[in-house]
């Protein structure tokens, strides 16, 4: 069984723009690793968002 995530283009947009910060990720990582690491992060920042009520 293969699982799909739909991603909204919020979700890709808030996701390049975190990689874009980090300078693109480490270059020792494969950009799937840097990326499959920016949606961990804007996912734990999401959560944080919302535990504080900001929401933008």
């Amino acid at each position: 069984m293969v699982g799909i995530i739909v991603k909204s283009d919020e979700r890709r947009a808030q996701e390049a723009n975190i990689l874009r910060q980090f300078g693109g990720g480490s270059p020792e990582n494969s950009d799937r690793l840097n990326r499959e690491y920016a949606e961990e992060i804007n996912a734990r920042m999401n959560e944080v968002k919302r535990e504080v009520g900001i929401t933008r």
